[in-house]
């Protein structure tokens, strides 16, 4: 009961904030509609999207809690998602008069380019695009339940309130796709100019309604939406092609199955749109849920692709029966039923799958690629592949006299020569020939002299006495380090060098 109230508590919020939010965007619209100059517009549709913004989150909000069984009565929900809806499409046509600048070459021709009637058939494909979009979202909500709800029965049987679910989630995925379909052979007669606008904009606010509020208990599908706009009547070219609708499971199907049946996958003659594509797994509940098509179907398919590929000679061998198909899976009534193979003998090459008419040889091209493909995954890039080389350029070269050394002097290249340099060169080879061997043989010689190299600073330290404290873990004391960026040695009192920071390789 607690938690009821606590719930309550909140849509009550939720629903005062949208009040608020909209009674604020309602305010910036009509002061963004008043303005005298384009600066207090650009302010005002900035200050218009971020109102937008707080009512969608608002809105998903709403969404979440319609989806819910805790919720028994939601028409205030669902009223005020439609009032957020409103505001958002409002601000869709300032968002595109803004785009469209006044004075632009697109905005001087944009009246005489765009026919009203073509602009209003463009905007009824893109409602039906979104609709088409909607219902398949929802649909993938409902399977992806399903399935939930489909394992934790199939580990705990006997859950009935679970079962109903899953059958009242059957329904809805039944009738959405038969408004997908429906919706999908609109928008195909629509852009074959097969049907008129304003018949579309009679059935918008059904679908709507439909998509919207179908799941609500007191919902009232109306079952003629489509009725006037004789979609029986039109060509086969134009129907639109989804996914089959769930036929009726048997319940020991669901109760009593254990083993995972073979999928079969059925291609379809027209292809489907974009939109209604979805993925089928293999899996047992996928199976359990849906694609096989009768053998009769399958036969004519078949038959169809194959005379679209000019294979006039191999049709007769397509007119076969279930006996010669699946041999031993079915028998004449009467006769005593033929031993089945089990599923683990079923052997099919997964070419057919792919290339059920044969095997196509590939062109000269495209033997080529592949070869050099394969060539280039023998021989993967390394990741230092990438990496720069790094090669000393003089910026601002000097011709030197004849007299003067050409040549680096003899054993320049070892530590006994680095020895007898100053420390303040050490220094400026170690900071300024970085990934050189000079590098390597300067923070030799600064070691032999007692410098040791701070990790965490980057700089050289060397004790000015002898530290004041020493543990396992660091000593303390005063030191004399080389600060790089004000190029100078300096002295700090009561230093900590904590030694895991000290680099301590020995530099053989």
């Amino acid at each position: 009961m607690a938690d009821k109230r606590k719930l309550q508590g909140e849509i009550d919020r939720c629903l005062k904030k949208v009040a608020e939010g909209v009674e604020q965007f309602e305010d910036i619209w009509q002061k963004l509609h008043n303005a005298a100059n384009a600066n207090q517009k650009e302010k005002y549709e900035a200050d218009l999207k971020k109102e937008i913004k707080k009512l969608q989150r608002l809105r998903d909000q709403i969404k979440t809690w319609v989806a819910s069984n805790e919720i028994k009565d939601k028409r205030q929900l669902v009223d005020n998602r439609k009032v957020i809806e409103t505001q958002m499409e409002r601000f869709k046509v300032v968002e595109r008069e803004t785009k469209t600048k006044a004075y632009s070459k697109e905005g001087l021709g944009l009246a005489l380019k765009v026919d009203p009637a073509q602009r209003e058939k463009e905007e009824t494909g893109n409602w039906l695009t979104n609709t088409i979009d909607t219902l398949n979202m929802q649909v993938d909500q409902f399977e992806s339940e399903v399935e939930s709800l489909f394992i934790q029965t199939r580990k705990k049987k006997g859950e009935k309130e679970k079962q109903d679910r899953i059958e009242e989630l059957k329904r809805f995925i039944e009738r959405h796709r038969y408004h997908i379909r429906m919706l999908e052979t609109i928008l195909r007669m629509l852009d074959n100019d097969s049907v008129q606008v304003d018949s579309i904009q009679k059935i918008k606010d059904d679908v709507e309604y439909y998509m919207e509020s179908s799941q609500d208990p007191d919902f009232e599908e109306n079952e003629f939406i489509y009725d006037d706009l004789d979609l029986e009547d039109i060509p086969a070219a134009l129907v639109a092609t989804s996914p089959t609708g769930m036929g009726n499971i048997e319940d020991e199907m669901f109760l009593h199955s254990s083993s995972t049946p073979t999928s079969t996958t059925s291609s379809s003659p027209i292809p489907p749109s974009s939109a209604t594509c979805t993925a089928v797994s293999t899996s047992a509940f996928t199976d359990w849920l849906f694609a096989p098509e009768p053998l009769s179907s399958l036969k004519a398919m078949a038959e169809r692709a194959a005379l679209g590929s000019g294979l006039d000679g191999e049709i007769p061998n397509l007119h076969l029966t279930d006996r010669d198909i699946f041999s031993g899976s079915s028998a004449a009534p009467g006769t005593p039923a033929a031993p089945q193979p089990s599923l683990s003998e079923v052997s099919i090459p997964p070419s057919l799958g792919v290339c059920p008419l044969g095997p196509t040889p590939l062109s000269k091209d495209q033997v080529y690629q592949q070869t050099m493909q394969e060539s280039a995954w023998t021989h993967m890039p390394h990741p230092s592949d990438s990496e720069r080389i790094r090669q000393y350029l003089m910026r601002n070269p000097c011709p030197t006299l004849p007299f003067h050394h050409q040549m680096p002097p003899h054993h320049s290249d070892s530590i006994e020569f680095y020895q007898r340099l100053s420390t303040e060169t050490l220094f400026f080879i170690f900071y300024y020939l970085e990934g050189t061997k000079a590098q390597y043989l300067s923070a030799k010689a600064l070691k032999k002299q007692s410098w040791r190299f701070h990790t965490k600073y980057m700089m050289w330290f060397q004790r000015h006495e002898e530290p004041k404290t020493i543990t396992d873990e660091f000593e303390q004391g005063t030191y004399i380090y080389f600060d790089y960026e004000k190029w100078g040695q300096r002295k700090k009192e009561g230093f900590t060098f904590e030694y895991r920071y000290l680099e301590d390789r020995d530099l053989q």
